[in-house]
Formats: structure tokens, C-alpha cells, sequence
């Protein structure tokens, strides 16, 4: 789908998750993100298509409970969405690598999965429904995967695709297997802060009004635990300014058509940590 934006932002409702990221004329937070971390190496990488990850299980899963999720505070059943597979498809062992199996699952529309996924996931999803901060956001949802494209002063073009919106905010969905306490080292490593302010920006170019974006989390360990968690306000305008430093970065890149630093063809010496050294300590009586 051709996207023009150069009359105003365009939002779509009902875009398939597919299309949206398969869209690379607009730059998602996770796109920038990657070069913040990869430089240009990494940007030459993705804009000649390519992708930085395969996926994992955990993002498999993740995917799956978001597709979930939102379906039932769309108002679909759980029953609806989760499709196990009979015995009779099955192999040995219970394997899925049977062509019986891959028949049965090209006819299904709902997410398919065992009976103990199912299980961890009725888990999810109950508690999920049982925190009142995030059933509060479940009822005043308006809308759920709805994608806004638009473009920059400086003629940037972006993309955010939310989880879900209500009349005065947005707010997405993330899994986590961390325990509380070490919520905030995922937070910085998957860039929340960062997304935080894209999509409030993203929010206000279609109409919202200024708001602070609430994170669902949901655990993918016992006991299964949501919360629901905002960033603190100076911590996500920081996240904001790199943004927009690594912006700057992509926009000179491919402007020029020079992607790799200066010293990538250079003899370099590697800076070997202390701890490596094993050096002994050198007590002085």
C-alpha cells in the first residue's frame, strides 16, 4: 500500500500486522532503536531490507498473547482465539512436525498451540482481567491495532502501530519473563522509553491530546502477574532526544550513501577489560 503523507498523517484501522511492518518507506521506533545500538552497519543491514532478528520462542510467544489479548478486549472469546490441536494430528511425542498437523493448522484462523500453552495463557489473560488498572484500559478501549504513518518537519517518515487506544490515550501490551525487580533492565534494553515518546508523538499528530503511555506487563512465569507501569516523564524525554540524534544519523547516511564509521577498515587494538586479565592482586604490607 502506497502511504502519502505529505498532506498530514495518515491513520489506518484494520492494516494486517503483516503489512504494517512490511512497510519500509516509514522508520518504526524498533528500526531506530536497532541503529542506535548497530550504527550504521546496521542501517545499511535493514535498509537494503534485511532484518536484526529471526525472532525467538519469547517473541513468538509475546506475539501470540498480544494477538490474543487484544482480541478479547475487542471482544472475542478466549475459546475463539486459541485453537488445540486434536490426537490424530498429532506424531509421536505429541510433535507438531506432521503433515496432518500442518494441514489442520492451514485451516484454522485462531492461534495454535498445545493444551499446557493454552493452559499459561488462560493464566495470562485471567490475571490480566483481574488488574483493575489494566481492566480499566480493556473497557475504554476504542480501537485496537491501529496504524498512524506521518512525516516530520525535517521530512523524516515514521510509523507507530499501538496495541490499543482510548479516547485519551494509548497503551500497549508487553510479556515478560523478569520478576518486578528487573523490569527496568528490559525496559531500557527493548527501547520502552523510546516508544514511549514516539508514540505519544505519533498520538498528537492524529488528534490526541498529551498524555503518558501506560505499559500492560504481563509475566510468562509463575504466578503469571500483570502490572500496569508508566516511565517517568524525564526518563522518556531523554529516550526522545537520542531519537532524534539517531534520526539525524539516518537521514545524513542516506544522504550521503556513507554508512560505515571512519575506522572500520583500520587495524584496531581491542580494549581488554580488568576482569579479563585475571591479574593478580598485589597486597603491600
Amino acid at each position: 500500500m502506497n502511504i502519502d503523507v505529505s498532506k498530514g498523517p495518515v491513520k489506518i484501522v484494520g492494516m494486517s500486522n503483516a503489512e504494517y511492518h512490511g512497510n519500509k518507506t516509514f522508520d518504526s521506533r524498533s528500526y531506530l532503536c536497532q541503529v542506535a545500538k548497530g550504527g550504521g552497519e546496521a542501517q545499511l543491514w535493514m535498509d537494503h531490507g534485511q532484518s536484526m532478528f529471526a525472532g525467538s520462542s519469547a517473541t513468538r510467544t509475546g506475539d501470540e498473547f498480544d494477538r490474543l489479548l487484544t482480541g478479547m478486549v475487542a471482544g472475542q472469546l478466549f475459546d475463539e482465539l486459541v485453537c488445540i490441536p486434536p490426537d490424530g494430528v498429532l506424531g509421536a511425542n505429541g510433535s507438531r512436525n506432521t503433515k496432518a498437523y500442518k494441514e489442520w493448522a492451514a485451516e484454522q484462523t485462531g492461534i495454535c498451540c498445545t493444551e499446557d500453552q493454552a493452559w499459561v495463557y488462560r493464566q495470562m489473560t485471567n490475571n490480566a482481567f483481574t488488574n483493575r488498572a489494566a481492566k480499566s484500559l480493556f473497557d475504554a478501549t476504542t480501537e485496537t491495532q491501529m496504524s498512524v504513518f506521518w512525516q516530520e518537519d525535517n521530512g523524516h517518515k515514521l510509523k507507530v502501530r499501538p496495541d490499543a487506544v482510548t479516547n485519551d490515550l494509548w497503551w500497549d501490551l508487553k510479556t515478560t519473563s523478569q520478576p518486578w525487580e528487573l523490569l527496568p533492565k528490559s525496559v531500557c534494553s527493548y527501547g520502552y522509553a523510546e516508544q514511549a515518546w514516539l508514540y505519544c508523538r505519533g498520538a498528537m499528530e492524529v488528534g490526541w491530546p498529551q498524555f503518558s503511555m501506560p505499559f500492560v506487563f504481563v509475566q510468562t512465569i509463575p504466578p503469571y502477574q500483570c502490572r500496569v507501569f508508566r516511565l517517568p516523564a524525564d526518563f522518556i524525554e531523554e529516550a526522545g532526544q537520542r531519537l532524534l540524534s539517531v534520526m539525524e544519523e539516518v537521514r545524513l547516511r542516506r544522504s550521503t550513501g556513507s554508512y560505515l564509521p571512519l575506522d572500520s577498515g583500520e587495524i584496531q587494538e581491542l580494549e581488554i577489560p580488568r576482569w579479563a586479565r585475571k591479574q593478580e592482586e598485589v597486597v603491600v604490607l
